[in-house]
């Protein structure tokens, strides 16, 4: 009885401890089937995340260029200086390398230079179609929305393109705040490196794409050493309000302009966003060997202009004038 008794209990636990191993290897198995499970996870998250990607590198290709295209027919079309200007900075802005973000298919900044050479290569290719073949430059050519493609409309939307060539995207302000070994980019300064880099070695990327088309870097430098006083003028004078003969009679007679009449904010912002972009074009053109060519009229306008003031303003404006003044004595040298 004793036996039966031991072996009833040595059979019980063997059937226990079977059942035990059966739990183990049972849970063994589902452990490798999670994991398998979790491995194919991580795959299809993989090429999910790959086909995201893709899809938004894609997308944002399709986007941007059509939103360049827009905003390029609408520097043709558009009836006034300063609506072109307008649309050209879309046009800048809408660039892919404007975007760059350092994520996804941004993640190397090889990517990044990528970009900026193809938009150097479509932007010095759609400039030929409104620079003059002279490499002349001509800042008091009229828009035309009568006949988009006349030489004067053809022109002063070069003109516009040069003006609006320095500006930055906010979210290309926002993604390299984030990125410090970054700096930021536009179509100037992209123009503006081009330039100085050596002519002993041959170059890649933008840098070669504007140096093929050297000629007209140097007339969009010389637009705008001339526009950025010119839009100073007609700030301050109104001159694109006038007739022909109001225009003359500045030209001859001369014409006042009341430094008084400007706050402190509209004095730097003159400054800064207007007059020290001509200055930065005329210093660029004599580091490279150029001569800077101001436009008879233009400098006339400058050498005709009469300063009023009364001194009675606050020492900061004050000093913001005597700055405003310099730069314009900068233009005129």
């Amino acid at each position: 009885m004793k036996h039966q008794l031991m072996l009833s209990s040595l059979v019980i636990l063997s059937i226990a401890a079977c059942s035990e191993v059966k739990k183990v290897d049972e849970m063994h198995d589902a452990t490798v089937r999670m994991s398998e499970t979790t491995d194919t996870m991580k795959t299809r998250t993989g090429e999910l995340k790959d086909v995201t990607d893709e899809l938004y590198d894609a997308l944002r290709q399709g986007n941007a260029l059509q939103l360049r295209r827009e905003a390029y027919n609408s520097v043709l079309q558009a009836p006034t200086l300063f609506k072109k200007i307008s649309e050209a900075t879309k046009y800048f802005m809408s660039f892919e390398f404007q975007l760059w973000n350092g994520i996804g298919q941004d993640g190397a900044a090889e990517k990044r230079e990528i970009l900026g050479q193809q938009a150097a290569q479509e932007f010095f290719m759609e400039i030929e179609e409104l620079a003059t073949r002279d490499n002349s430059v001509n800042p008091l050519a009229q828009p035309d929305a009568k006949d988009i493609y006349s030489q004067d409309n053809l022109t002063a939307s070069f003109n516009a393109m040069a003006v609006g060539m320095d500006r930055y995207n906010r979210k290309q302000e926002q993604n390299i705040a984030a990125k410090p070994d970054q700096k930021m980019m536009s179509m100037y300064s992209m123009m503006e490196e081009a330039l100085l880099a050596p002519r002993d070695v041959a170059q890649k990327g933008y840098i070669r794409e504007i140096l093929a088309h050297e000629e007209k870097a140097v007339q969009l430098l010389q637009a705008r050493y001339n526009m950025f006083p010119l839009m100073f003028i007609d700030v301050v004078s109104k001159i694109g309000d006038k007739n022909l003969v109001g225009q003359a009679k500045m030209l001859l007679m001369g014409w006042e302009f009341n430094v008084d009449a400007l706050s402190a904010t509209q004095l730097e912002y003159l400054q800064t966003e207007v007059l020290e972009k001509a200055v930065s074009a005329k210093e660029l053109l004599i580091k490279i060997g150029k001569k800077p060519e101001l436009d008879g009229k233009v400098a006339r306008l400058l050498a005709k202009m009469a300063v009023k003031s009364e001194n009675k303003t606050a020492g900061l404006v004050q000093t913001k004038q005597q700055d405003l003044l310099k730069m314009i004595q900068k233009i005129q040298e």
